[in-house]
């Protein structure tokens, strides 16, 4: 068995790369040219292990045909049986058209299968419950982010020649056994307000305005997942929902890692509106700024509907691949945070 996998080095796929090899197959990773992007493969590859089976391929998401010299691919054509394509974020990042390049090269490789890892964010705005099955059903994309993945996901759709599936995870968080982190992004914005919350007397609530609802994953419960649906024989389902079926609220979730930061709790008592008023009052975005949490943050780490995942505990039947209760590991979350990136 081998395996093809763009976006190696990011936060997935740093995790995904070891759950591979301990299948005893080749590990063929996409590195872009350049000194960073080959410090980077480096690194990963000295965690890794596996040296002799993790072979890098020069390429380019943004470059026709990934920019991978056609030699290697028809030296590979019918040998790759699964391609994990984890770097879907470069269309938003990018030029675009990386995710349609990937498809292309899927089927100029004749590969078994094609793994493509959207996000739960291409809901956007939708209200109520989002399935499994629903793509494109008008709801409105405020951000260049979710327009971007929502193509992706077309061009997976519309243009794959190979088998596909496709994965949307939560809002991805730490190893919920070590807290392992590889950037600080969504809720790690609002641990350093809450180290400076944790000054103020406890019996004092934070007082907000209602935030909703929020879904978060540790990295450790998506690699799994995501491993294990790829290796699923067959037909069937070709899209999965990575998260916690628990609801969250956003509240919910800061009063747990208040409880860590020695912080007090926060009561929601207004309307959200009165949070979108407040930060584009002048000098707002310069305040959050100062202490490290960009404008947006808030919405990108809340939804305004649930997500069915009904795909997910079908194929995780039987297996011991279940998303843990957050209370459970936000002290490991917390204390990985403090130790390593205060």
């Amino acid at each position: 068995m081998a395996y093809l996998v763009t976006g190696a080095t990011g936060f997935i796929g740093r995790f995904l790369v070891p759950e591979l090899l301990k299948r005893g197959a080749d590990v063929h990773v996409l590195v872009r040219p350049g000194e960073d992007s080959v410090l980077r493969f480096n690194r990963c590859l000295r965690d890794w292990g596996g040296r002799d089976r993790v072979r890098p391929v020069r390429g380019d998401l943004g470059a026709p045909g990934l920019g991978i010299d056609s030699s290697w691919i028809a030296a590979h054509r019918g040998s790759i049986d699964h391609v994990f394509h984890l770097a879907a974020g470069f269309d938003a990042l990018g030029a675009g058209g990386g995710t349609r390049r990937v498809a292309e090269l899927a089927a100029e490789l004749e590969a078994g299968r094609l793994h493509h890892v959207s996000t739960v964010r291409i809901a956007g705005s939708w209200e109520g419950l989002f399935t499994e099955d629903m793509t494109d059903v008008g709801q409105l994309l405020p951000t260049p982010y979710q327009r971007a993945m929502l193509r992706a996901e077309q061009d997976v759709r519309d243009q794959t020649a190979v088998p596909w599936r496709i994965y949307r995870p939560a809002i991805v968080i730490g190893d919920s056994r070590t807290g392992e982190i590889d950037r600080i992004e969504g809720p790690y914005y609002f641990f350093r307000l809450l180290r400076m919350a944790a000054q103020l007397p406890r019996i004092l609530p934070v007082v907000a305005p209602h935030l909703g609802e929020t879904n978060m994953v540790p990295v450790d419960f998506v690699v799994r997942a995501l491993d294990h649906i790829a290796h699923r024989p067959g037909g069937g389902p070709t899209t999965y929902h990575l998260v916690d079926p628990r609801a969250q609220s956003v509240a919910e979730v800061f009063n747990l890692f208040a409880d860590e930061a020695g912080a007090p709790h926060l009561i929601e008592v207004m309307p959200k509106r009165t949070l979108d008023v407040t930060v584009r009052v002048p000098g707002m975005g310069w305040a959050l700024r100062q202490i490290g949490i960009p404008m947006d943050v808030i919405e990108d780490c809340e939804f305004s509907c649930r997500f069915d995942s009904c795909h997910t505990a079908a194929a995780l039947a039987g297996t011991d691949i279940k998303v843990p209760p957050l209370a459970a590991y936000a002290s490991i979350i917390w204390k990985y945070w403090i130790e390593n990136w205060v």
